[in-house]
């Protein structure tokens, strides 16, 4: 079948790119995939989460055998629930991959082997190494302990080469990204007395202390910017990470890669572990000061305390405004209505424990 241009958003119901699409953009540049590739199967990986098509390809060459990659084309997919509003979503992960601080990340820390940026009929395409078997490792808190101190490594790239945080497609304001919703999160909690089955979710005072976090969110984003700033990931979750037989922090999905407070990167992670599938209970001083520890000897500086503004700013309002805007938007739709009660139960103990871990660190911020 003859290559096709691609759509300028796929929709509900359009189809991804099929293997023959995939064989022309490969073979449209050379690159580490080799010579005369062909595409034995493609497979869905996209999250519905996010606005990019994110697909596993199987690869031969008359050179080598079967090889697994990832092929991601930023953009695709329609807006979700979680409407982050960023310009730079569409672009920013493949000026990662296609500059140089990949290549200034530390030993510790990694990316996707062989990854390279092309452009096929107007579109990006992000190619890389398929990491899946380093990501599908279920975390635990002493996975977790590890994560925290490799997390901080993301301190040197900055430190090496100052310059190349000033790039302009990075983000600046991830721990705001969203800020918008925190008129929902208002109206999400005015609305659980008025629901039979979400008005025990949280006690009267307990909704009254997020109604005040979420009136704080300005003076949260004006605190984070204060603090020294660090090379973040943006999106540091349990899903994005992995620990590679070697110890190493394997990370990928860099779509919010940019600039901001040193603990931002360490609080998205511990704000999710539950949800994400991580097992156990974490002890979030515990992660907090092996983070802080090893950010202040690579600073040469006590950063401990910046470090934990952080955090907190990193719970009370990226964690807290995604749960009390799209999340708590979702548990008030007829599909919740509809789910499996394991599903709904799931989604309800993440709001709750997520909302009540937030708040638990409203003093420190």
């Amino acid at each position: 079948m003859a290559d096709r241009a691609l759509p300028d958003r796929a929709l509900p119901g359009h189809a991804l790119p099929d293997a023959d699409t995939v064989r022309a953009a490969l073979a449209s540049r050379t690159g580490p995939w080799g010579d005369d590739v062909r595409v034995l199967s493609v497979r869905d990986l996209s999250s519905g989460l996010g606005q990019a098509a994110v697909l596993r390809v199987s690869l031969t060459t008359p050179s080598s055998g079967p090889s697994l990659w990832i092929v991601k084309i930023p953009g695709w997919g329609p807006q979700t629930l979680l409407d982050s509003r960023d310009d730079g979503l569409a672009e920013r992960e493949a000026c990662f991959f296609a500059g140089t601080l990949p290549a200034l990340l530390p030993r510790g820390l990694t990316t996707p082997p062989d990854a390279t940026v092309l452009r096929h009929h107007g579109r990006l395409w992000i190619v890389m190494r398929d990491v899946g078997a380093v990501l599908q490792h279920a975390w635990t808190p002493q996975g977790a302990l590890a994560a925290a101190r490799r997390a901080a490594l993301l301190w040197v790239p900055g430190a090496t080469r100052p310059d190349l945080l000033d790039a302009p497609w990075l983000e600046r304001e991830g721990y705001a990204a969203y800020a918008h919703h925190v008129d929902a999160g208002h109206e999400n909690l005015e609305a659980l007395g008025r629901d039979p089955l979400l008005r025990t979710l949280f006690t009267p005072d307990q909704v009254r202390a997020m109604h005040a976090c979420l009136d704080a969110a300005d003076s949260l984003a004006a605190r984070a910017k204060g603090l020294p700033g660090t090379l973040v990931h943006g999106d540091l979750t349990p899903r994005n990470a992995g620990l590679d037989p070697a110890g190493h922090l394997a990370l990928i999905d860099w779509e919010h890669v940019g600039v901001g407070p040193v603990g931002f990167d360490l609080g998205t992670f511990v704000s999710v572990y539950r949800a994400f599938g991580g097992q156990g209970e974490l002890d979030e001083p515990a992660l907090l000061d092996a983070y802080g520890r090893a950010l202040s000897d690579l600073a040469g500086t006590d950063l401990r305390a910046d470090a934990a503004l952080g955090f907190a700013t990193a719970h009370l309002t990226w964690g807290l405004h995604l749960r009390l805007g799209p999340g708590l938007a979702f548990m008030r739709r007829d599909e919740y209505r509809a789910a499996p009660p394991a599903h709904r139960a799931a989604h309800l103990d993440d709001i709750r424990s997520g909302c009540l871990r937030a708040l638990s660190w409203a003093a420190a911020a």
